[in-house]
């Protein structure tokens, strides 16, 4: 069958050919891009400019008076800022290297991996996941991410996460953080309860049921399977994927602690958190 181009790709088609001097004006000088990118964090002088670029004079005043030309920035007295239309292409510039830094630095974890069940609205903030690190299953240490997973748990307050694999040795691992004191909230999927629910004893069960009813612990399960699993806690995020032969990728997990990171996963969790109900023994 034959693809068809969307209506929507159509028209920012026609959107390109209107912006794509203004595309090229900002991406096209490696000088103008960096004095904007400098000036998205504040005000800067061109002693300030010439030292943080390593850029002679002579270059930084053409490219500040092009800018200026197109209203990006303006100067006051002895120092430079962003207009508030430079302010807005600012920060989209910043954010889409922030989004092509991250797509390529973890290719590894794009390529060939499932995807779809980031929502589109994730995948456009994907550039706050720059300041990761990408855990891989090494041939002297193949559980490298699990080890490096167990330990954000250990140094962690609060934990969240989205489950839809598996694993016995989990379930006694999390009773355990919960009886430390740290906050579990949970989404697992309808198999993943299924399975939960057969393996283990009434003994187990009664347990887990009181820490449901104390909301030590917090389950939540949704009426679909998901084909991504992460974490996040007060302090990490921590990040897997499907193969897109349908196995869970065990050998790659992307980490982070960076603010961003953190912020990106708890949206994450609440996107999935909001579309679940609430799992009652």
């Amino acid at each position: 069958m034959q693809g068809e181009i969307s209506m929507d790709s159509k028209n920012l088609l026609k959107i390109y050919d209107e912006v794509k001097d203004d595309l090229k004006f900002i991406s096209s000088s490696r000088v103008r891009a960096k004095i904007i990118i400098s000036l998205t964090g504040g005000t800067a002088g061109l002693k300030d400019l010439k030292e943080y670029l390593a850029l002679d004079t002579t270059n930084i005043l053409h490219a500040i008076k092009q800018l200026e030309k197109q209203d990006l920035i303006f100067k006051q007295k002895d120092n430079y800022f962003l207009t508030p239309t430079g302010i807005i292409m600012g920060l989209k510039l910043v954010d889409t290297i922030k989004t092509i830094s991250t797509v390529q630095k973890y290719k590894k974890l794009w390529l060939d991996h499932e995807i779809v069940d980031i929502p589109e609205n994730m995948l456009l903030r994907m550039g706050e996941l720059y300041a990761s690190t990408l855990v891989e299953s090494e041939v002297t240490d193949i559980f490298k991410p699990l080890e490096n997973y167990s330990q954000i748990l250990s140094e962690s307050k609060t934990i969240r996460g989205i489950s839809p694999i598996f694993n016995p040795d989990f379930i006694d691992a999390f009773k355990i953080l919960v009886k430390s004191g740290k906050e579990v909230e949970l989404i697992l999927a309808p198999q993943i309860i299924k399975e939960m629910m057969n393996i283990m004893d009434p003994a187990s069960l009664m347990e887990l049921a009181g820490l449901v009813s104390r909301e030590k612990l917090k389950i939540w399960t949704m009426d679909q399977d998901i084909k991504v699993a992460f974490t996040v806690t007060d302090k990490f995020i921590s990040l897997g994927l499907f193969s897109t032969n349908g196995e869970y990728d065990t050998t790659k997990d992307l980490v982070s602690d960076h603010p961003d990171a953190v912020t990106w996963g708890n949206s994450l969790f609440e996107y999935y958190r909001d579309k679940s109900h609430a799992f009652k023994l």
